[in-house]
This record gives structure tokens, C-alpha cells and sequence, in this order.
């Protein structure tokens, strides 16, 4: 359906298995954060987080 405050725009509405899905992927993404969290420390885990968040500059086009 076209977005009424821009009709260039087609607003995305995710289907009831994909909140289901995200919901799920949000658990296993918080248990391993947990456990890297846990083998590297908070500074590292800091540190790897900004490393990741540079990176997003040079391999994602839409960053």
C-alpha cells in the first residue's frame, strides 16, 4: 500500500511468523553477546563492538 505522506514509499509490514522468528533470533543473539561477553570481558566486548560498528563504513551501503 502506498505511504500517504510520500507516495514514492511503500511501507514494509512483516507477516506474524517474521515478529515470531525475530523474537527467537533475539534470544540467540543475546545468549551469545552473554557468552562472548563472559569469555572476553566488558572492555573487549566493548572494543569488538566498535570494531564492528567501523566496519559497517566499508561493507554496508545503506550504513
Amino acid at each position: 500500500m502506498p505511504d500517504p505522506t510520500d507516495k514514492r514509499a511503500r511501507p514494509v509490514c512483516g507477516a506474524e511468523r517474521a515478529y515470531a522468528a525475530k523474537t527467537v533470533a533475539d534470544v540467540v543473539v543475546a545468549e551469545a553477546e552473554k557468552e562472548w561477553d563472559a569469555h572476553l570481558g566488558k572492555r573487549r566486548m566493548t572494543q569488538l563492538r566498535e570494531a564492528l560498528t567501523l566496519l559497517r563504513e566499508i561493507t554496508d551501503p545503506y550504513a
